[in-house]
């Protein structure tokens, strides 16, 4: 886009080049040139504005949310990772212990990470008695998702209280979709238009459900006039409450004289070792971290139908820029793509060093 100063020195080289005199910058002819390249500026500005706001290659933030909507889609919001807290008396109240709605509870690492209750804790006087809660991380983001026996301690400690654990993992927890991941979204839906008779229209509908991280379609299957939805979350398949839901809103949307399935993905699971040769100067814990945080965002982003190679998972590794080798466990079996599969990685990536 031309520039203020710019557009200042064109009409004064104009003005010049018709009367041969040079305007002056505090003269009235100069001020009123400033002023009109001002404005003329503006102008320009709002055109580009507008321009970049029409495609969604260019529209950010709250126009990019518009273009989305008029396709559809919304921007997925930021969530609590979700779980449940064990409490556990020491038995030295007489009168049991009542923990309320909103006690945090706290992991040992650094930094911590607080969760809170989201209803009351009435616990037994007994020894060793417990109850269990549901609770939800402070903060939104996945920093919220934590293993099994992460929470380990109360905000504020109890004089009654023995223990606190979680059971289970605390899961769900998301950032905001960025525009880039929006963007990515609304292309990719670009270029599958539906017309309500084609697997587009169902693999749309199906994304746009909770729950539902990516989605395969399968059109004339297992006969024709049929069609069968595969549905996965986050690096799992979808969950029965899920896709009984999808079942649902399928069955009410779906066109005349189709009859819908919908299943919960099938999972093929890879574990994975690897040994690693740090650079010089780097920690062996930090070095470990990162690559196996590295393992698992890349089986995380992996959706129904897709694949992981040996080679995508070594260039993920040398992305971290920690390590100068890195050798994956000879005989790691890489399941070949299906439509109705979703590879998972099982367990914990073990990382050695060479």
């Amino acid at each position: 886009m031309i520039g203020y100063e710019e557009l200042v020195q064109r009409m004064n080289n104009a003005y010049t080049e018709k009367t041969g005199i040079v305007p002056d910058e505090a003269s009235d002819t100069g001020i009123r040139f400033r002023v009109l390249a001002g404005e003329v500026y503006n102008l320009l500005a709002d055109l580009e504005w507008l321009q970049q706001s029409l495609t969604p290659q260019t529209a950010v933030g709250e126009q990019l949310d518009k273009l989305a909507q008029n396709g559809g889609l919304e921007r997925v919001q930021a969530a609590h990772a979700a779980g449940r807290i064990k409490f556990t008396n020491n038995g030295s109240s007489m009168f049991g212990t009542v923990l309320p709605a909103g006690t945090r509870c706290t992991t040992a690492g650094t930094p911590p990470v607080l969760v809170e209750t989201l209803e009351e804790a009435d616990l037994p006087t007994s020894a060793g008695g417990s109850t269990e809660v549901a609770a939800q991380a402070v903060e939104t983001g996945p920093g919220g998702n934590l293993p099994a026996g992460a929470v380990t301690a109360l905000v504020n400690p109890n004089s009654y209280i023995q223990s606190v654990t979680n059971t289970v993992a605390f899961s769900g927890g998301r950032s905001v979709e960025t525009d880039d991941q929006l963007r990515e979204r609304l292309l990719e839906k670009y270029k599958q238009q539906s017309n309500g008779a084609n697997p587009a229209f169902y693999w749309q509908l199906a994304l746009q459900q909770d729950g539902v991280a990516s989605a395969s379609v399968e059109a004339a299957a297992p006969a024709k006039g049929e069609v069968t939805v595969w549905l996965a979350g986050k690096g799992a398949a979808a969950s029965d409450s899920t896709v009984q839901n999808v079942q649902k809103v399928m069955e009410e949307k779906r066109e005349l004289n189709v009859k819908v399935h919908v299943y919960p993905a099938k999972t093929a699971s890879v574990s994975v070792s690897v040994a690693v040769a740090s650079r010089d100067g780097t920690s062996p814990d930090t070095v470990k971290t990162a690559v196996q945080e590295t393992i698992r965002n890349d089986f995380q982003s992996l959706k129904v139908g897709e694949t992981v190679t040996e080679t995508q998972l070594c260039a993920q590794i040398y992305g971290t820029g920690l390590i100068n080798e890195a050798k994956l466990e000879t005989g790691i079996s890489f399941p070949d793509k299906s439509p109705d599969t979703l590879v998972v990685l099982n367990g914990e990536p073990e990382v050695s060093f060479l």
